[in-house]
């Protein structure tokens, strides 16, 4: 099943939510660049992160705010909270750390959760939060007839997508106005190592979608005006391909040959989605499949020059 291809590069503006905008977990890859996406719209922004996380090129900065602190703690996440018009949270455990330690991973992705909502209702109850949640609550979906739609049911098959689903249930519950964002696995275009095991079988259906246009969702999301909704992200139908054309491409762009190929024994969480209303109201899907394979093939090439 197909669904329009966009063709929308419009940057969606920023017009509603009143008051500075706080990212958890901001000092990393996707915060960062979200940071600075607000930030050149005019946005006042508020990172909330580890002290120990890199915070270099955001301090001393015009309309950014930074905040040194644990998720964990509820009174700093409350001193994080205080005045803020939006939360994009996230700050989360993910995998393969999320695997290692079950208690763990439900202290920061379960518990640190419930702090920002207590917070919120406490000290910025008119504020929007942003969840970023997973595909990975499907579970295994591969018997059934794609696309996955959001109201199908959550199935965890892993550590980190059963903390989530919790998470999404005290979002969903809470006096908040909210929208959770499921993310398929999110494309670097980068030199890095393959996984092992790839996250699926051979055969499975596949979808991720490329770390800028997450960005780019998380962005309009702040003041997407629609609120109370749960929203696919992923990359659209040019990225609806087979796990083995995946691998395929992923060795052929770092020029490897595929004898060490390691995939799943059983398939993983990965499927296609229903993306067409995320699409229509955050306008988020700007880079192809083809654009990111050409972003692959160029900084391997640079590499192979140097």
């Amino acid at each position: 099943m197909t669904q329009p291809v966009p063709n929308n590069t419009e940057e969606p503006a920023l017009s509603h939510a009143e008051g500075a905008v706080l990212v958890t977990g901001g000092a990393g890859s996707v915060g960062r660049m979200l940071v600075e996406k607000l930030v050149a719209a005019g946005k006042t922004v508020r990172i909330f992160d580890l002290p120990f996380m890199d915070f270099d090129g955001l301090e001393d900065r015009a309309g950014i705010e930074i905040v040194k602190g644990d998720i964990t703690d509820a009174e700093q996440v409350t001193q994080a909270v205080e005045g803020v018009g939006a939360v994009v949270h996230l700050a989360a455990l993910l995998p393969p750390t999320s695997e290692r330690d079950r208690d763990r991973t439900f202290g920061v992705n379960v518990g640190g959760t419930e702090n920002i909502i207590k917070a919120m209702e406490s000290v910025a109850p008119n504020a929007v939060l942003i969840f970023t949640s997973s595909i990975s609550t499907y579970g295994n979906t591969q018997d059934e007839e794609p696309p996955v739609t959001t109201d199908h049911s959550q199935s965890a098959i892993d550590i980190y997508a059963e903390s989530k689903i919790v998470g999404e249930k005290m979002v969903r519950e809470s006096s908040l106005r909210w929208i959770a964002m499921r993310i398929a696995g999110i494309a670097v275009p980068a030199f890095m190592e393959p996984p092992k095991p790839w996250p699926f079988v051979a055969g499975q259906r596949v979808e991720m979608v490329h770390r800028d246009d997450v960005v780019e969702a998380l962005f309009a999301s702040v003041d997407a005006g629609e609120t109370n909704k749960i929203f696919n992200i992923a990359g659209g139908p040019t990225w609806q391909l087979r796990g083995e054309d995946y691998v395929r491409d992923f060795y052929g762009f770092m020029g490897a040959p595929m004898e060490d190929v390691d995939y799943r024994d059983s398939p993983g969480w990965v499927d296609w989605y229903d993306t067409v209303e995320s699409q229509l109201v955050l306008k988020y899907q700007s880079r192809s499949y083809q654009v990111y394979s050409d972003e692959m093939r160029k900084i391997v090439e640079e590499l192979m020059a140097e």
